[in-house]
């Protein structure tokens, strides 16, 4: 029953408000489909989901032009169905966490999905609001050219998009030539995406013996210091952090046994040793010194090291071949 109930979800049509059936421009994606939902109707629900992972893999490799929003929105639900009959919950939430990300606003077709299934993405809808957003701003290095994320068109660049952290396929499409990247946002990024590489100049064209113009240029690291400083002070800060937590923790017990050895009135107790006592008092102080030591060390190098990472230039992004993509 429930095999069949699947099926026919899966076949029906994977995405919400989906148009009326047509040629597929993608068939070899849709023959992945089409095994997949075979495998749902014979009840191999272990053999669709990997279907569906590589027909996600199989757009991961792609050009964005030719992995457009509606692929991955229909394998992503596809797969989080069947994660779910699986009893793959956090695989299926996270599927649906994706498409999400992308199309805040993605409504389910009621008619296709189960009540129970729709409750779930909204569930996933109330858990993408509450992360924070970061902007993608997509550009070029001359100013031209159809920008992506993950299929879905942004319109001439520079343009922008806010997505929460993950990873993202971006493009750009200048012409007939189109390049694209993955970018893992975890912060607000500027990607520059060259489509096309232009034309060596006329003077480099009179002369046969010079070299031919580079492609492809990799902005020189200017971190070659600065990031192992950012560690090693991010290091120093954590350890001396742990030494102000553990002196104030001995200062506390120092304290407590100075205490016990007191009358509610200052005197010491019938039978305290007086030296015990100024042992005790004496260890304190010092303990309490050391932290508070410790702890002023470790806010002014965790003060340095955010100012080290913040200046530390991010990697170049790794372009596709043939074009230049670079993030900073």
């Amino acid at each position: 029953m429930l095999a069949t109930a699947l099926a026919l979800i899966l076949a029906a049509s994977p995405a919400a408000a989906a148009p009326p059936p047509v040629p597929s421009p993608f068939p070899d994606l849709e023959a992945a489909h089409v095994a997949a939902e075979a495998a749902v109707r014979s009840g191999d629900y272990r053999s669709a989901a990997a279907r569906y992972r590589d027909v996600l893999a199989e757009l991961e490799s792609r050009r964005a032009v030719d992995a457009p929003e509606a692929e991955w929105t229909r394998t992503l639900l596809q797969l989080a169905v069947v994660e779910s009959t699986l009893g793959h919950g956090e695989a299926s939430r996270a599927a649906m966490e994706r498409v999400l990300a992308l199309d805040p606003a993605a409504r389910l077709d009621p008619e296709i999905f189960s009540p129970a299934f729709r409750r779930e993405f909204e569930a996933a809808r109330g858990r993408v609001a509450l992360r924070p957003r970061f902007r993608l701003l997509v550009t070029t290095r001359h100013g031209s050219g159809q920008g992506y994320v993950q299929g879905r068109a942004l319109g001439p660049v520079p343009v922008e998009a806010r997505l929460p952290a993950g990873s993202y396929r971006v493009g750009v499409q200048a012409g007939d030539e189109a390049r694209t990247v993955t970018v893992d946002l975890a912060r607000d990024e500027t990607v520059m995406v060259d489509a096309a590489v232009p034309p060596p100049s006329a003077a480099a064209t009179l002369s046969v013996k010079d070299p031919p113009t580079p492609r492809a240029v990799e902005p020189a690291r200017a971190d070659g210091w600065m990031r192992p400083t950012a560690w090693a002070t991010t290091g120093l800060a954590v350890a001396a952090a742990g030494i102000a937590t553990w002196q104030g923790i001995a200062a506390a017990g120092s304290y407590a046994d100075a205490t016990g050895m007191l009358r509610p009135d200052g005197s010491l107790k019938p039978g305290v040793d007086p030296a015990a006592y100024a042992a005790a008092a004496s260890d304190y102080q010092s303990e309490r010194r050391n932290a508070w030591i410790a702890g002023g060390s470790a806010l002014v190098l965790g003060v340095g090291a955010t100012v080290l990472w913040l200046l530390v230039p991010s990697s170049a992004v790794e372009p596709a071949p043939g074009g230049l993509a670079v993030r900073f």
